[in-house]
């Protein structure tokens, strides 16, 4: 359990600060990444859903199959990845 502030020392204090720094500065990163990865799906989303649209106004519907296939196993991919990063311990 942690001292209260009145009973720690300088040096305890000074060793809580960087760690509190540091797990600020990791926290960042991960935000930074998970913002990252936020933008590419929306990307890849988009494009995805711009070729469905393309080819069922070409009336193409085997390709929307096969672009609705390749989705889900990408979405999966990904919810896999979001799943074991939220699993994982600093």
């Amino acid at each position: 359990m942690m001292e209260s502030e009145d009973t720690m020392t300088l040096d305890e204090a000074r060793r809580l600060i960087a760690y509190l720094q540091s797990e600020l500065e990791r926290q960042r990163a991960l935000n930074a990444e998970m913002r990252r990865a936020v933008a590419d799906m929306a990307r890849a989303f988009q494009e995805s859903l711009a070729l469905s649209h393309q080819a069922a106004q070409d009336g193409d519907l085997e390709r929307v199959r096969q672009i609705v296939i390749e989705n889900r196993r990408v979405w999966q991919d990904w919810l896999r990845q979001i799943v074991e990063a939220a699993g994982r311990k600093p």
